[in-house]
């Protein structure tokens, strides 16, 4: 039988504050009910958040994350006053980088 282990979260566990808000703000989650590891990419939790008039449920998966990634980059940017970033992405990069803006929020 193989163990399942979990990656390390000591990095992300200094920006949970910001998770927390980012994960109901932008993907419409409870931060509390994720696994979320220092090696957690914003990709693993693609479709996440999409607004419903984006989402089609008709279409194919790689449809739905074209549309999730063109959705999410700029939600992202333009509520964090951050430049371009990529999907790809660590969380806890992205989190540092919001927490170094200032959690300044742009609507």
């Amino acid at each position: 039988m193989k163990k399942v282990v979990i990656a390390a979260q000591e990095r992300i566990d200094d920006f949970e504050h910001t998770a927390v808000e980012f994960f109901r703000a932008v993907l419409g989650m409870d931060y509390g009910e994720c696994i979320v590891t220092d090696e957690s990419r914003l990709s693993d939790f693609a479709g996440c958040g999409l607004p419903e008039d984006i989402a089609d449920t008709t279409q194919s998966l790689q449809a739905l994350h074209s549309a999730w990634d063109a959705w999410v980059v700029p939600a992202i940017c333009s509520r964090y006053g951050l430049a371009d970033l990529s999907t790809t992405m660590l969380l806890v990069d992205l989190f540092d980088a919001i927490e170094r803006q200032g959690l300044r929020q742009v609507h």
